[in-house]
């Protein structure tokens, strides 16, 4: 919304304005008696600048692909995150159980959906950005598999939710406005909303200062709700989650701006909508399964 209808083209900056809706969402948390952060000794401190400084980095391999690549060749790349989620699970041993091939199958609908969703031109591409957008994929896959760890007690952390949200989004704030400041995207935003403002048009910033604080309320709650369902899920769920999303962002956006969609890419909706249920399906017939094995064996 920011960036389409008020031409504010400053990812780091508008990534900086989420983690300042977070920082001031938890501050008022506190203040208001509803959360009490948890003491973090210095080595565990020190786990989260990390955390923390990958998921930045993971913005920052995006971003600058995407000046490489074209667009539909970046979503189709990225939506093979659940590819690489299973792998890192597996090699990491954060999913020693392994996963069934009914899981395996599932996956196949979400991740060719995605593909034919966002059909366009494949072929503008360089090599670097090819493998920048690799990398951007690893990345997340990675960034997702540790955040899982990090809630459910991994790497002598096991924090809350909004634990994690309160730690780390003064670290991603300085860090995604360090970086919007040395790639020089701070100045040029900064000459963009002077712009805005001028004597025929006093209130010129007001629309875009709304909608960027709107954004932070908005990309606070979300964070909540992220957090909390990577706590109670897998790494595995939240990718094919998040694959689910961005066919419903296209949705959404060609509702907002008056698109229409082809009949390739609403096939590619519908395969990656029925990828989505029949991997809740599976994922919840087995933890049926397992649940009803363990009520056997204590009889």
């Amino acid at each position: 919304m920011v960036l389409q209808w008020h031409q504010f083209g400053f990812p780091w900056l508008v990534t900086a304005v989420h983690s300042l809706g977070g920082i001031i969402g938890m501050r008022l948390l506190v203040a208001t008696g509803h959360f009490k952060p948890k003491h973090l000794d210095r080595q565990q401190k020190r786990l989260l600048w990390i955390f923390s400084t990958l998921y930045t980095v993971n913005i920052a391999v995006s971003n600058v692909s995407l000046h490489y690549v074209s667009v539909p060749l970046h979503q189709v790349v990225r939506g093979t995150v659940p590819v690489f989620t299973v792998l890192i699970s597996l090699i990491w041993r954060t999913a020693p159980q392994g996963y069934s091939w009914r899981v395996y199958a599932s996956l196949v609908p979400v991740v060719v959906g995605v593909g034919l969703a966002t059909y366009g031109d494949y072929y503008s591409f360089t090599i670097v950005g090819f493998l920048l957008t690799l990398l951007g994929t690893v990345l997340a896959a990675t960034k997702t598999v540790v955040t899982n760890t990090i809630l459910v007690g991994g790497y002598r952390l096991k924090l809350p939710a909004l634990d994690l949200l309160y730690q780390l989004s003064p670290l991603a704030f300085v860090q995604t406005i360090t970086w919007a400041a040395v790639s020089g995207e701070l100045s040029v935003a900064w000459t963009f909303v002077r712009s805005l403002q001028s004597d025929s048009n006093p209130d010129g910033v007001y629309p875009l200062a709304m909608a960027l604080i709107g954004n932070g309320a908005i990309a606070f709650l979300l964070n909540i709700a992220s957090f909390t369902a990577s706590k109670n899920t897998s790494a595995l769920a939240m990718t094919v989650t998040g694959n689910v999303k961005v066919v419903l962002a296209v949705v959404l956006g060609c509702a907002m701006f008056n698109i229409t969609l082809s009949r390739l890419s609403t096939f590619g909706i519908g395969l990656t909508l029925v990828g989505g249920a029949a991997y809740s399906a599976v994922r919840l017939h087995e933890a049926q399964r397992i649940k009803d094995q363990a009520s056997k064996s204590i009889v």
